[in-house]
C-alpha cells in the first residue's frame, strides 16, 4: 500500500495536512487566544444567537485574593464546557464572570502586604488598598481563566465592590427590612476571637481539638443533693444560668456514702463508672418534669443562683443526662432560654477575654481561664472529675483557630419565616447529581437565623443608625434606599465620608423615645449576602439576562454557601429558587486521594501545566474524570490525557489530510455512496446521539468514553484503515474514492464542533485548517452550529453490518494465530473466504477493503456465516501491497497487480 505521502503514480500529489503532526499546545494556544480577543468571537457568537432562546450560567465568584488553583480551574472548565455547549446548540449564552471581593481575608492580605492595622489608616483609605488588592487578582485570576480557554464576557464582569452591584445589595436589604424579614436579635453567633468578627455557618471548618472533660457539682439550694452536670467548656460555667433536665426521663437519687447525687437512670452506670463510684445506693428517684424551677448554687459565683429547667434536646447518649445552660454560648441553650423572656449575662469581649463583670477573670483569654475555673471548682469541692477528651471542634476557615459562640446583638434574616416556603422551592429545582436536593433540604431545615452583622471594615456598610438618646439600633428602609441610591453613582466609601444627616428622610424620629439625634453604625453585611444576592444584581441589571438563572454550577461544599444563600435571598422576595437547576462537583485531590497543600507539597499549579502541555489536555483531563465525586489528578492522568488528545488529533488530522483536492461538487449522495461509507456515517450518528445526551445531561467525563473509543474502534482501527487504497490508489475523480472523501467530510467538518466543549483550542485550530481548504465558512467554529445531519441504515444493512463486524473481529483472531507461526506478516499477506447468506451485500474487493487483506472470496451455501483466513497466493504489488495472482499480466507493468493497471490506465 502506498504511504500517506507518496505520490499517486505521478498524477495527484498528496500534501501534507494543514493541521501540523505536533500540537505544540502552548505556543499554538496564544494564538487562538489572540484571535479571539482581537475579533472579539464571544461577543460576534452571541449577536448572531442575538434572537436565540437565553441560556443562562449565573457564575458564583471565586474570592479575589489569591492565584487559581486545580479547583478553580476544574469549576472554570466545566461552566466552559456547558456555555459552549450550549451555544453551539443554538443558543445565547451571556456569560458574565463574578468575583467576591469584600471581607476579612482580603483585609488579612492587606494588613500583611502593608505591615500596618486598618486602625492606622482613615477608614476610606484603608478600604481603597482593599480595593486595590482585590482589582489586582480580579486582574491575575481572569488571565489565568482565559488562558484555560474560557469565552465570557470578560470587560464586563461584575464585582461585588462595583458601585451598581453594591447599589443593588442594598436595595434587596430595604426589600428585605420593609418586608419585616430583617430582626435585631442578642443571640449567640459563631466568633472568631483572633479576627474578631462572626462568621457564618459555611465559614467553619471543623477540626479535632483537645479539651477538658470535667463533672461538675451543683448543690441544691436548701436541700441535702447535688446534681451533676457534664461540660468541655469550664470558661463558659461563669455565664451558666440553668440546668436543663428531660422532661420525660427519670433521674435518680444515688447515695455514694459521702453525698447524695442526682443524675439521668440511663446515664447512672457510665457516670458511675467514671466517677469511680464502687459502692452506691439509688435511694429515689423522680421524673425530670418535676426539677423545674428547682434552685442550685452557682458554680463561680456565691451571689448567683441556678435554675431548673426543661429541654427535648438533653442526651442520654453522653453526660449525666443533666446539661449546663449558657445561652450566651450555644444555639441550643439560647433558644430554650429564649422562651422564658429572661435576660442572660455574656462576660467575653470582641478579643474573646473576660470583661469586668466576670470579677476574677477580667482581662483573661477565654482559653486560658479554664485552668482558673477548675482551680476555684477544686478549692469549693464542685470539682468531681477532670479528663480530656478529643472531638470535632468548630474552627475559623481563615486563621485555622477554635471559634466561640458568643451573643451578640445583631441584625439577622429572620429564616424560620419562609423557611417552609424555601424547602418547598428546593423542589422545583433539578439538582445534579441525584442525592444533592437532600444535602441542601436538610441544611435548610436546620440552620439558625442568618447574621447579617460583620465587624469589619472592608464590605458594604449596613446602613443602621443608633438613637443617641436611648441607643436603639434603627433599620429603616428609607435610610437604606437613600443610601442605595448614593451609593449607586459614588459607591459604598460615601457611608463613611458623608454625614448621616444627608440619607435621614426628613422628620426622622426614634420610635421608642421620639429623639431626633442619631449616630451612624459601622457593621458590615456578611459576605455571604455580597455574594447570595448576585443573581439580583446581575440577572436582573445586566443587559441581555434574565431571572431566574438556567444553571448553578459550583463545588459541592457551596450547598452550606453560596447554593442556599441565593436561595435564601430569593424566596422572601420571589417566592422561587434563583435557579432552575443546580450542579454541584467534587474537590480535586492528588493521585494518593490527599487534599492539595503545600504543607504536604503535592501542589499542582495549573499554570505549570497549561505551560507544560497546554491548557487542552489539563480540560481534557479535568473533564474527563466523573467530576460529581472527588477526583485525583496527577502525572498519570495528565499522561492519560496526553495520549488521548493526541489519537483524537491525529484522527482529526489524517481526515483533513486527505481532503485537499475535494469540493462541494464532489460530494456523492448518502444513497449512492459505498456500504462501508454509509455504515461509517450511521454509526457516526449514532455516536452524535450519545454524544449530545452525555452534554444534555452534563456528563462531560462521556466525552473520552464516547468520542475517543469511536476515534479508535470505528474510524482508526476499521474505516481509515480499510478506505486509505481507495484514498490512494483510485483515480482522483472517482466514484469510490470520492465516496470515502464525502464521509470523511461530513465527519470532518463536524468534528471540530462536537468537541469545542472540552477541547477548545484544538477545535479552532481544526476549524481553520477547514476553513482554508475551503470546506467551511465561518470565520470561527465559535460560529457554528452543532451538527444536525442524520444517516440512517436499513434494517438490511443494519443487520448486515453486525455479522461483518463479528466476521472481522473472528478474522483478525485466526490473522494473529497466523502472525505467531510465522505464516504471515501484514494483514494485506492473507486472503479470505466468507461464507453465509446475505454475505453477498459487499462484492469480493469490498470484503477485501473491509477486512484490509489481499483477496475475498463469498460463499454463500452450506454455512452460517463464518470466515476462513489463509496465506494469499501470488506476488505482492509494488503499488497496492496486495498478494495477487495476477501481477506482470501486462509487460509495461510487470511489478503491479490487474486492478491497478485498471486504475492507472482505465
Amino acid at each position: 500500500m502506498a504511504k500517506e505521502n507518496e505520490k499517486y503514480n505521478g498524477t495527484i500529489n498528496l500534501p501534507k495536512p494543514l493541521l501540523p503532526m505536533k500540537a505544540n499546545l502552548p505556543q499554538t494556544e496564544e494564538t487562538w487566544l489572540k484571535f479571539w480577543e482581537d475579533d472579539n468571537v464571544f461577543e460576534k457568537a452571541l449577536e448572531k444567537r442575538k434572537n436565540s432562546p437565553l441560556f443562562i450560567l449565573h457564575d458564583g465568584p471565586p474570592y479575589a485574593n489569591g492565584d487559581i488553583h486545580l479547583g478553580t480551574a476544574l469549576n472554570k472548565v466545566l461552566k466552559d464546557a456547558v456555555n459552549k455547549y450550549k451555544l453551539l446548540r443554538g443558543f445565547k449564552t451571556p456569560y458574565v464572570p463574578g468575583w467576591d471581593t469584600h471581607g476579612l481575608p482580603i483585609e488579612q492580605q492587606v494588613t500583611k502586604q502593608t505591615k500596618i492595622n486598618p486602625e492606622d489608616f482613615a477608614v476610606t483609605e484603608w478600604r481603597d488598598k482593599c480595593k486595590d488588592f482585590a482589582l489586582s487578582y480580579i486582574d491575575k485570576q481572569m488571565k489565568s481563566f482565559k488562558r484555560l480557554g474560557v469565552l465570557g464576557l470578560w470587560k464586563d464582569y461584575y464585582a461585588t465592590f462595583k458601585p451598581e452591584y453594591e447599589g443593588k445589595e442594598l436595595e434587596i436589604l430595604a426589600d428585605l427590612v420593609e418586608k419585616g424579614f430583617v430582626i435585631r436579635k442578642r443571640r449567640p453567633v459563631y466568633w472568631c476571637p483572633h479576627c474578631k468578627t462572626t462568621l457564618a455557618e459555611a465559614e467553619i471548618e471543623y477540626r479535632e481539638k483537645v479539651s477538658p472533660s470535667i463533672f461538675v457539682a451543683f448543690p441544691a439550694k436548701g436541700g441535702s443533693y447535688k446534681t451533676i452536670a457534664w461540660t468541655t467548656t469550664p470558661w463558659t460555667l461563669p455565664d451558666n444560668v440553668a440546668l436543663a433536665f428531660h422532661p420525660e426521663e427519670s433521674y435518680v437519687f444515688v447515695n455514694t456514702g459521702e453525698d447524695t447525687f442526682v443524675v439521668a437512670e440511663k446515664r447512672l452506670q457510665d457516670v458511675a463508672k467514671e466517677l469511680s463510684w464502687f459502692d452506691y445506693e439509688v435511694v429515689a428517684s423522680k421524673p425530670g418534669a418535676a426539677f423545674e424551677d428547682e434552685r442550685f448554687e452557682h458554680p463561680v459565683y456565691d451571689d448567683k443562683e441556678t435554675v431548673a429547667i426543661l429541654a427535648d434536646f438533653v442526651s442520654m447518649e453522653d453526660g449525666t443526662g443533666i446539661v449546663h445552660i449558657a445561652p450566651g454560648h450555644g444555639e441550643e441553650d439560647y433558644l430554650v432560654w429564649e422562651e422564658k423572656g429572661l435576660d442572660f449575662p455574656m462576660m467575653i469581649d470582641d478579643s474573646g477575654r473576660f470583661t469586668e463583670q466576670a470579677g476574677f477573670l477580667a482581662g483573661v483569654f477565654y482559653a486560658d481561664a479554664n485552668d482558673m475555673v477548675l482551680d476555684l471548682l477544686t478549692r469549693k469541692g464542685k470539682l468531681l472529675h477532670k479528663g480530656m477528651v478529643t472531638h470535632s471542634y468548630p474552627h475559623c476557615w481563615r486563621c485555622h483557630n477554635p471559634v466561640i459562640f458568643r451573643a451578640l446583638s445583631q441584625w439577622f434574616i429572620d429564616v424560620d419565616l419562609y423557611r417552609n416556603e424555601a424547602l418547598e422551592a428546593l423542589k422545583e429545582v433539578q439538582w445534579i447529581p441525584m442525592g444533592s436536593d437532600v444535602r441542601i433540604g436538610d441544611m435548610v431545615k436546620s440552620r439558625p437565623d442568618w447574621c447579617l452583622s460583620r465587624q469589619r471594615i472592608w464590605g458594604v456598610p449596613i446602613p443602621s443608625i443608633k438613637c443617641s438618646h436611648c441607643g436603639r439600633s434603627i433599620l429603616d428602609p428609607r435610610v437604606v434606599r437613600n443610601v442605595a441610591a448614593v451609593v449607586r453613582k459614588e459607591g459604598s466609601n460615601i457611608w463613611y465620608s458623608e454625614p448621616l444627616e444627608a440619607f435621614l428622610p426628613a422628620k426622622m424620629e426614634c420610635p421608642d423615645c421620639g429623639s431626633k439625634d442619631f449616630e451612624k453604625e459601622y457593621d458590615i453585611l456578611d459576605v455571604w449576602f455580597d455574594s447570595g444576592v448576585s443573581h439580583y444584581a446581575v440577572l436582573e441589571q445586566y443587559d441581555g439576562m434574565r431571572w431566574p438563572a438556567d444553571l448553578y454550577l459550583e463545588g459541592y461544599d457551596q450547598h452550606r454557601g453560596w447554593f442556599q444563600t441565593s436561595l435564601l435571598t430569593a424566596v422572601p422576595l420571589k417566592g422561587q429558587a434563583p435557579y432552575k437547576t443546580v450542579l454541584s462537583h467534587g474537590f480535586v485531590l492528588d493521585e494518593s486521594g490527599r487534599a492539595m497543600s503545600k504543607s504536604l507539597g503535592n501542589v499542582i499549579d495549573p499554570s505549570d501545566v497549561v505551560a507544560n502541555v497546554g491548557a487542552d489536555v489539563l480540560r481534557l483531563a479535568l473533564l474527563m474524570s466523573d467530576y460529581t465525586a472527588d477526583i485525583q489528578v496527577g502525572q498519570n492522568i495528565f499522561n492519560q490525557a496526553s495520549e488521548i488528545y493526541k489519537k483524537i488529533r491525529n484522527t482529526f488530522r489524517f481526515m483533513e489530510g486527505n481532503l485537499f483536492d475535494f469540493q462541494s461538487s464532489d460530494e456523492v449522495p448518502f444513497a449512492e455512496m459505498k456500504p462501508l461509507d454509509r455504515w461509517i456515517l450511521g454509526r457516526w450518528t449514532d455516536m452524535k446521539r450519545k454524544l449530545s445526551s452525555a452534554f444534555d445531561n452534563y456528563e462531560f467525563y462521556s466525552f473520552v468514553s464516547i468520542f475517543h473509543s469511536f476515534c479508535v474502534k470505528e474510524l482508526s482501527s476499521t474505516y481509515l484503515d480499510a478506505i486509505k487504497s481507495r484514498l490512494y490508489l483510485k483515480k482522483p475523480d472517482s466514484e469510490e474514492r470520492r465516496s470515502a472523501q464525502t464521509a470523511l467530510k461530513i465527519m470532518a467538518t463536524e468534528f471540530p464542533v462536537l468537541i469545542a466543549p472540552i477541547l477548545t483550542f484544538t477545535a479552532e485550530e481544526m476549524w481553520q485548517a477547514l476553513l482554508s481548504r475551503g470546506l467551511v465558512t465561518e470565520k470561527s467554529v465559535y460560529f457554528s452550529d452543532w451538527p444536525d445531519s442524520a444517516f440512517s441504515l436499513t434494517e438490511e444493512e443494519s443487520s448486515f453490518w453486525e455479522n461483518a463486524l463479528r466476521l472481522r473481529e473472528k478474522a483478525n483472531e485466526q490473522m494473529e494465530k497466523l502472525r505467531k507461526e510465522k505464516s504471515i506478516g501484514h494483514s494485506l499477506d492473507a486472503s479470505v473466504v466468507v461464507y453465509g447468506s446475505g454475505t453477498e451485500f459487499l462484492s469480493h474487493s469490498e470484503w477485501a477493503e473491509f477486512l484490509v487483506v489481499s483477496s475475498a472470496q463469498i460463499k454463500n451455501e452450506g454455512k452460517e456465516w463464518d470466515i476462513e483466513v489463509e496465506k494469499a497466493l501470488g506476488v505482492k504489488c509494488a503499488r497496492c501491497w496486495r498478494v495477487r495472482e495476477d501481477v506482470g499480466l501486462d509487460a509495461e507493468y510487470p511489478d503491479i497487480c490487474g486492478e491497478c493497471l485498471d486504475d492507472i490506465t482505465g
